[in-house]
């Protein structure tokens, strides 16, 4: 299997970055960043020229970019990516991919699919908008991780991202979320190319 790198936000964008990598049949060797928007922003150039010696899949919100236009930020932030540097906006934040995938996340946090957006990509907050689903979960060990309690300033529930995680690794289908987010599969294919391109050499 070809060994990628993942250069992301967070540990959840991490979570997602794995699944995308080993669904086209490659395998994650390294994770980097973790630090936020802001390192990949100062650090993405490094990396580009890193990916010389490891391809890399770098994942950044489109929400964080601040640009008005997906073209323009990905041509803002990294005018010229090296063949083997897949740098990719998801649209508009690692929580629409998730949502995407209607059946499993409804499934998980115990509500009717018809809450689910159809259109998650349009979402302007999905993570409060999935943060909101949960608060309307049947489950109240999903409220209780999931949600802020009552009078925090804190934006997420105490477990939020490692139950996501647990969600991502155990339930969530890259094939079906990628029918409902454009972004995701556009990232699929870029993917796909590169692992095509390394078995062939």
């Amino acid at each position: 299997m070809a060994p990628f790198g993942l250069l992301v936000e967070g540990r959840l964008d991490g979570a997602v970055g794995r699944q995308i990598v080993e669904y086209v049949g490659g395998e994650v060797h390294a994770v980097y960043g973790n630090r936020g928007f802001g390192y990949i922003e100062k650090k993405l150039s490094a990396f580009n020229r890193a990916a010389a010696g490891m391809p890399i899949l770098a994942l950044v919100d489109f929400m964080d970019t601040g640009e008005d236009c997906v073209v323009a930020a990905r041509n803002k932030w990294l005018p010229s990516a090296h063949p083997q540097m897949i740098f990719r906006l998801v649209v508009r934040e690692i929580e629409s991919w998730l949502m995407a995938d209607r059946a499993m996340i409804a499934q998980f946090l115990s509500v009717s699919k018809q809450k689910i957006p159809r259109h998650p990509e349009q979402v302007l907050d999905p993570k409060q908008t999935l943060i909101n689903l949960a608060r309307s979960s049947r489950n109240g060990t999903i409220r209780r991780l999931l949600v802020p309690p009552a009078g925090s300033t804190a934006t997420e529930g105490p477990a939020y991202t490692d139950e996501m995680i647990r969600f991502i690794r155990s339930m969530w289908s890259v094939e079906k979320a990628a029918r409902q987010a454009e972004s995701l599969r556009r990232c699929i294919l870029a993917v796909e190319r590169l692992f095509e391109n390394l078995k062939q050499d």
